[in-house]
């Protein structure tokens, strides 16, 4: 009963259905507290769960406490040293990130770190995730070199063990371009995000909005490089996919419109930039409701 629960929950978290989730997720737990030890890991499983569909959701408040209820399972259950344990920890420590814990959060990390180096070597996927988010934490506390040296760690072994063109690596271009531009080393940043790029459109097709988002961080850094025209056809083409994406009357689509009417104006193409901030009002005041012939 207990398997076939938690298996239906996953299922509807990998569909995106959420909200449907999360209420199978609970009874879920509420079986493995029936049937299960205090300390049994598929507790620790359940918990976790329930824990990530509440972090999906964006409440954060409940997911963290299950974290850690996880982590105090596994590490009854398993032993200090366990590869699940690693989870758990990576899991807390993101809850700690998430609300600014950045010291508690860095040492979570830094133990799961070193469980999983042991348990798997220091070549494995996990490694290179757990690397990514240490770098995180340390760009968040302004300590720069070392993240540039856990991303590019963690590139490395994800491109050696998933290959140049996965999904992993385009992130993780993504990451260590997002330090670069931090630095304003825009020649630096550049290229890292031309090859998210490429890897975005092989995996998604060339008008997914992954690759619009890689446009946006690519046009940018353009734009600091005064390659104006590289930038604008950049943002023309994310602005493409945002409204093939969610339709012309969309509020992801005014703001598209109204970046593309700030670039147009920033390089002098006045016309441009009053046709799409014009566009972008009226997307906007068609969705309040606002519109003159609209009130009665």
């Amino acid at each position: 009963m207990w398997e076939e629960l938690n298996k239906k929950a996953v299922e509807l978290f990998n569909q995106g259905r959420f909200d449907e989730a999360l209420d199978i997720a609970k009874i879920s737990l509420d079986e493995a507290e029936k049937n299960f030890g205090p300390d049994d890991p598929r507790l620790a499983r359940a918990v976790s769960n329930l824990a990530e569909i509440y972090r999906t959701l964006g409440r954060h408040a409940e997911a963290e406490p299950l974290w850690v209820k996880a982590l105090e399972i596994r590490e009854k259950a398993l032993g200090s040293g366990h590869p699940d344990v690693a989870i758990s920890l990576n899991n807390v420590a993101g809850a700690a990130f998430e609300k600014g814990r950045f010291d508690e959060a860095e040492r979570l990390f830094g133990r799961s770190l070193r469980i999983l180096e042991k348990a798997h070597g220091s070549d494995h996927v996990s490694v290179a995730t757990t690397l990514n988010n240490l770098a995180a934490v340390s760009r968040a506390t302004d300590k720069t070199p070392v993240a540039k040296f856990y991303y590019e760690k963690a590139l490395n072994i994800m491109e050696t063990v998933l290959g140049p063109d996965h999904l992993e690596v385009g992130s993780t271009l993504n990451d260590l371009a997002g330090l670069f531009m931090s630095q304003q080393r825009y020649r630096d940043a550049a290229p890292l995000y031309e090859r998210s790029l490429e890897i975005a459109e092989k995996a998604f097709g060339p008008n997914n909005i992954h690759v619009a988002s890689t446009l946006y961080n690519l046009a940018e850094a353009r734009m600091h490089l005064n390659e104006y025209e590289a930038a604008e056809n950049h943002l023309v083409r994310a602005q493409a996919i945002v409204e093939t994406t969610f339709g012309p009357e969309d509020s992801d689509v005014a703001l598209s419109l109204e970046n593309l009417a700030e670039f147009f104006k920033l390089v002098g193409k006045d016309d441009k930039a009053q046709a799409a901030a014009a566009r972008a009002a009226e997307i906007r005041e068609s969705l309040s409701g606002t519109k003159q012939e609209d009130v009665h």
